[in-house]
């Protein structure tokens, strides 16, 4: 009976140390194996590379390099740690991850659909620009001035003294540069018109020059992100010239918020001229955006990322809001520039977005992307 139990608990005792053994084994195996989780890490050596070594403590290898006893292999943070006391290796550190440092889009140029129109091949190429602002900083990275003019007392350079004018320019036009941010119609030939002081102060002649300098060196489009609350006949008489002449103009409506009786500034106000007013992230119109039967179109106002002097920043306002559709008519008049700015006009209008009621929306949100098609269609019907 004795030797029994005997044979009955060697057997037992043989089949828990098998139990014990085949566990512990699983556990390294699980520990070591190529499924656990890895990560990779650089393994520099002293010397010359050893992969053995590595590999010894269930590591692939992943890369060598040339010029440095280094290599790059997928490790267990547990291996890592016990390679890192190997007196043959220098070092190990885990491997970084970098990003591509790309351009920005603005909320605004994809709110007009201006990147998939820019996608159908059109980026304003060939089309002359006219930014009558406080400048535009010639120097900026992501701009490219074509040339310009002062009309302001006391400067004979163009040069941005403010921040307002290459904000606005950098809307209309910022390039396609993998840096910074990318405007609506990034490849137009850009003019600085200064007319605006460093205090965003101007006058109504240094404007009307400004207008008939744009119409001596043949600008297809004006940008005037600028106002005042009182009418000229004069200023009145050069816009209506410089429309006449084939120059589209688009100007902010204002900033005045809403009155019953309306509230658009001038040149806004004037029939020659596409008045812009502004709408935020939901395509509201924005408190401050000024109403009134001459408002014509919307854009995005509100917290809009551009260039400024050196750098960039947010800025809001219809000045804003005017220059992403100054940038789309450069995209719609590129696709067939043998249509007059009457017909550009037409068009921008016939393809906006309706929003709302036209004495706070106008003929709605700008839409370059159908402006762009339906430029297509007039090429073929005309």
């Amino acid at each position: 009976m004795k030797r029994v139990l005997v044979s009955i608990f060697s057997t037992i005792i043989v089949i828990l140390t098998l139990i014990s053994t085949t566990s512990s084994a699983a556990g390294y195996k699980a520990q070591h194996s190529t499924a656990a989780h890895k990560k990779s890490y650089f393994v520099a050596f002293n010397s010359n590379v050893d992969t053995n070594i590595v590999k010894a403590h269930g590591g692939e290898i992943k890369r060598h390099y040339k010029y440095m006893p280094l290599i790059v292999a997928k490790l267990s943070d547990a291996a890592a740690q016990a390679l890192s006391n190997n007196p043959n290796i220098e070092y190990i550190e885990e491997d970084g991850m970098v990003q591509a440092i790309g351009q920005e889009t603005p909320w605004g140029i994809l709110d007009v659909n201006g990147i998939d129109a820019q996608q159908l091949g059109v980026t304003g190429t060939g089309i002359n620009v006219g930014v009558i602002d406080t400048g535009i900083d010639y120097n900026h990275e992501d701009l490219q001035v074509k040339g310009g003019v002062s009309f302001v007392e006391g400067t004979s350079s163009y040069m941005d003294d403010n921040g307002h004018g290459t904000h606005v320019a950098g809307t209309i036009a910022a390039v396609n540069n993998m840096s910074g941010v990318i405007g609506v119609s990034p490849q137009v030939n850009l003019y600085a018109i200064k007319a605006i002081d460093q205090y965003r102060n101007g006058s109504y002649s240094d404007v009307v020059s400004g207008i008939e300098w744009s119409i001596s060196n043949h600008m297809d489009i004006i940008n005037m992100s600028i106002g005042g609350s009182t009418a000229s006949r004069t200023l009145q008489k050069a816009i209506d010239h410089a429309y006449n002449s084939g120059i589209l103009l688009l100007a902010a409506a204002g900033n005045s918020g809403y009155d019953k009786r309306g509230t658009i500034q001038y040149p806004a106000k004037y029939n020659s001229v596409i008045a812009v007013g502004a709408v935020d992230q939901q395509n509201s119109r924005a408190t401050f955006s000024s109403v009134g039967k001459e408002l014509e179109l919307m854009a995005p106002g509100m917290s809009i990322l551009s260039t400024v002097p050196g750098g960039y920043g947010y800025d809001s306002g219809t000045s804003m809001a005017s220059s992403h559709v100054t940038g789309v008519a450069a995209l719609v008049w590129e696709v067939n520039p043998e249509l007059s700015n009457f017909q550009i006009r037409k068009i921008l209008n016939e393809s906006a977005t309706v929003l709302g009621d036209t004495f706070y929306y106008g003929n709605g949100l700008v839409n370059a992307y159908k402006a762009v098609n339906n430029a297509k269609t007039a090429l073929t019907v005309n």
